[in-house]
């Protein structure tokens, strides 16, 4: 009997990965569906870029402080509820911009957004971090962390071509649909694995205290951020930078991100595979990729061709995606089974405090210079600030797991 459930779970496992990995996926289609239609929507709603980007703000707000409270509640009540819950919020408010008539209506749903995929990735590193032994771990890791990737492509292809056909309103409404019929299917095909405990549950704070106790988990997290800032408000920027600066139209524009987003997604597989080991070599791999994105967000705002505007956000769209997969891969070794969704909670909210600063500082820099000279620092200055961060992490990996 157990030798059969084994092989059950050795199968099953990939379906959780599947399904987690398309959960976060979501997520990214549903704070990414509004970059790519800012020159459609903006000039209907009568706002500047820096209103245009607090609505990516907006998102983070909610994302940002849902990450630690969300992280709780999926280790107590586990990630199939959590998932099915947050998936079907997130559709509801993406439906819901689809009927905004002012400014403040659509702020407040993307807020209602954010605090919805707020509590998604914890579940999935919780999910992970069951399902999957130590040694298989970044292999799952790197195929979650494909969802980034494929978030930031399908917008980019999706809603230009929707706008064109339904209008930029009939765009968010269908999208928003989409996502409400996956919360569904979470519901029907997800399954929680129980998993023995170190010792009885105090309270709601007990992983919290362990997880701020951990000082890789926070290294790795502050680490986080810096990619995530230069990661985050490059998505934001570049649609609006390629059409204004380099004459690009909408559809152009987002078919380059959509190649840049493409380009993510084996990426992001690979870097599972390939950080498959200690620590050390992973620290390596995100240093290297972390200076190198630094010096080509520096390049790339300096280009003025369409040639070299297309190679650079290919290489970007290599290291970028690498990058924040071995960060989330680090994550997921940093902490045990017991309490993998709350310290993925802890790690991301303290990654999304880049995803939330970085785009609405990137738009008061762009409106009070009125160009964007700046914007290539501001975003390569997140990536240093990693490497910082990243070199202090140690070696270790969690204790309860060395043996397995």
């Amino acid at each position: 009997m157990n030798t059969n459930r084994i092989g059950c779970d050795s199968s099953y496992r990939w379906v959780i990965a599947a399904l987690v990995t398309t959960s976060f996926f979501m997520t990214f289609i549903s704070r990414f569906a509004w970059p790519p239609l800012v020159p459609v929507v903006a000039p209907v709603l009568n706002i500047g870029l820096t209103e245009a980007m607090a609505y990516m703000t907006a998102f983070y707000i909610g994302y940002v402080v849902m990450q630690i409270p969300g992280g709780i509640l999926a280790d107590r009540f586990g990630p199939r509820l959590v998932l099915a819950i947050s998936v079907a919020i997130q559709g509801a408010g993406t439906i819901g911009i689809g009927f905004i008539e002012s400014y403040t209506a659509g702020f407040v749903l993307r807020i209602l957004c954010g605090l919805a995929a707020g509590c998604v990735f914890s579940s999935c590193i919780k999910a992970v971090v069951t399902w999957f032994s130590p040694a298989q771990r970044g292999v799952a890791m790197g195929f979650v962390m494909t969802a980034p990737a494929m978030g930031l492509a399908a917008p980019n292809f999706i809603m230009p071509v929707l706008n064109d056909f339904f209008g930029w309103q009939g765009a968010f409404r269908l999208v928003g649909t989409l996502i409400i019929v996956f919360a569904a299917a979470i519901a029907v095909f997800m399954k929680d694995k129980k998993i023995s405990v170190s010792g009885p549950r105090k309270n709601f704070l007990t992983g919290l205290k362990f997880v701020l106790s951990n000082r890789n988990t926070l290294l790795i997290a502050f680490a986080g951020l810096g990619i995530v800032w230069s990661q985050i408000g490059f998505a934001s920027v570049a649609n609006p930078y390629m059409t204004e600066y380099l004459d690009l139209c909408l559809v152009g524009a987002g078919r380059l991100m959509m190649v840049y987003g493409l380009i993510g997604i084996p990426v992001a597989a690979l870097t599972g595979y390939i950080s498959t080991g200690n620590i050390s070599k992973k620290k390596t791999m995100i240093i290297a990729s972390y200076c190198l994105t630094a010096v080509l967000l520096i390049i790339f705002g300096r280009l003025d061709s369409y040639v070299g505007v297309f190679v650079v956000i290919c290489v970007l769209g290599i290291l970028i995606p690498c990058a924040s997969a071995l960060a989330s891969i680090l994550l997921a070794d940093s902490a045990g089974p017991e309490w993998a969704a709350t310290a993925g909670g802890v790690g991301n909210c303290i990654f999304q405090i880049g995803a939330l600063l970085s785009p609405l500082l990137i738009g008061i820099v762009r409106d009070t210079a009125g160009h964007h000279t700046w914007t290539w620092g501001i975003l390569a200055a997140g990536a240093v600030f990693g490497i910082f961060f990243a070199m202090l992490v140690s070696a270790s990996s969690h204790p309860s797991e060395e043996t397995n």
